[in-house]
């Protein structure tokens, strides 16, 4: 693909514009499916906690399936036609659900298909997106397009979950699901429009034949394992998730039925919350030029347990304890996307076209492996200790990634340019990248 950015903001490449506004779409889509699915499930279905849990472990288990497979099949295919046909596939998967509604025939069985099918779906599209967006923009530009795609995403995470409660209390939560099975169709067809992309090629210095799916797979680990800050930052990575996922296995669940939270406040919570996502996102550059990369990672993880370990002392229904929940939302939601940010580029930065996509499929295997489990983890602790009880433990396990990074190498880091060198260069035996003097 060519590149064929200007000097000045991206929103001026045109092509980078259409794939920020797609994604935005589809971003605001997501959203309201992320307060409308459960309640569905809680609502409409009247699912138990096991249940509840299996719905987020559904949604993340493709990933632990499929995904270091997917990550060999984006990087022998041009990346744009994934992207599109998986948007289409999401959009007639999740338009099921307010059918079935409305003829009166929609299950648990089928919500859990549904769900399993658009997860699947997932799996390919964010393997391949992040491995299209160096080719569009230019790997000098990453920071600031993932950025700005972040944004975007944040701002949709304040704007949807409140907008969902509102349309949820007027038309119902599998109704308004339609919404975001809209966004998909919308965003497929701005795909469409985008640059065509070629399949990536390993540098041709050798004639020996393609290797075989499972060499192909090792690659995508060598490059993890080969460089401490990505190895570090992945381990940390997935107990985040785990734990992460163990709270929102139960979150609404616990705001319903412990504070008994009605679906408007539940949106006003979480767009509140997902406020601290936004701000997270708007000053995740200052804060790594700052203090530095390492610290900004390892107090950016810090965040999600406090903010947590405030969500569970929530009791009543009252302004005061929406309010605390609220709090509490934004304070967890604050530090992640100053994480994903920084290590996203990083990634990119570093790794080689040919590469990216195993590279993303390992790191989002363990990530999002790690969110269906803890999905799981999450249901099982609400079923045996309460609701609260498994709030409480999973923030107190929150502080598990933050520790990983505080005691790796990766606490020493400055800056990204100095850990990429790092990368290139053979490994000393001091446990350290390139660190403050």
């Amino acid at each position: 693909m060519a590149v064929t950015a200007k000097p000045g903001s991206l929103f001026r490449h045109r092509s980078f514009f259409l794939l920020w506004s797609s994604q935005s779409v589809s971003f605001l889509g997501t959203q309201i499916t992320y307060v409308a699915l459960p309640l569905t499930a809680v609502l409409v279905l009247d699912a138990t906690a096991m249940e509840s849990g299996l719905v987020g472990a559904l949604e993340r288990l493709p990933f632990l399936l499929f995904g270091l497979f997917v990550g060999v099949f984006v990087d022998r295919r041009a990346r744009r036609p994934i992207l599109v046909w998986t948007n289409a596939v999401r959009f007639a998967a999740l338009a099921w659900i307010p059918f079935a509604y409305m003829l009166d025939m929609l299950t648990m069985a089928q919500l859990f298909l549904v769900v399993f099918v658009v997860g699947t779906m997932t799996v390919f599209f964010e393997i391949a997106y992040p491995s299209y967006v160096p080719g569009l923009v230019g790997r000098e530009r990453l920071m600031e397009a993932n950025g700005k795609l972040q944004v975007s995403e944040s701002v949709a995470e304040v704007v949807g979950p409140g907008t969902a409660g509102v349309l949820i209390n007027a038309l119902s939560a599998p109704v308004v699901i339609l919404l975001d099975a809209v966004s998909y169709a919308v965003s497929a067809l701005s795909l469409m429009k985008l640059p065509s992309d070629a399949a990536p090629h390993a540098p041709k210095d050798t004639d020996r034949k393609a290797p075989s799916v499972w060499a192909s797979v090792r690659e995508g680990f060598s490059v993890i394992k080969q460089h401490a800050l990505l190895r570090w930052c992945t381990v940390a990575a997935v107990f985040t998730s785990l734990f992460f996922s163990a709270v929102m296995a139960v979150y609404f669940l616990f705001l319903i039925r412990e504070a008994g939270v009605g679906a408007a406040e539940i949106g006003v919570i979480t767009a509140i919350g997902s406020a601290g996502a936004l701000c997270g996102a708007l000053v995740a550059d200052r804060l790594t030029l700052r203090l530095g990369v390492g610290p900004t990672l390892v107090l950016s993880l810090v965040f999600p347990a406090l903010g947590y370990l405030v969500l569970a002392s929530v009791h009543g229904n009252s302004v005061a304890a929406v309010a605390t929940a609220a709090v509490a939302s934004f304070v967890a939601l604050f530090g992640i996307p100053v994480f994903d940010v920084t290590v996203i580029s990083f990634r990119q930065a570093v790794t080689p076209d040919h590469l990216l996509g195993r590279v993303n499929a390992t790191v989002r295997t363990f990530a999002w492996g790690a969110l269906s489990v803890g999905s799981l983890l999450g249901g099982a602790l609400g079923t045996a200790l309460g609701l609260r009880q498994a709030v409480l433990v999973s923030a107190i396990g929150l502080f598990v990634p933050s520790l990983i990074l505080l005691l790796s190498p990766a606490r020493g880091v400055r800056r990204l340019d100095e850990a990429a060198q790092a990368a290139s260069e053979p490994q000393s035996p001091q446990p350290s990248l390139q660190l403050d003097q």
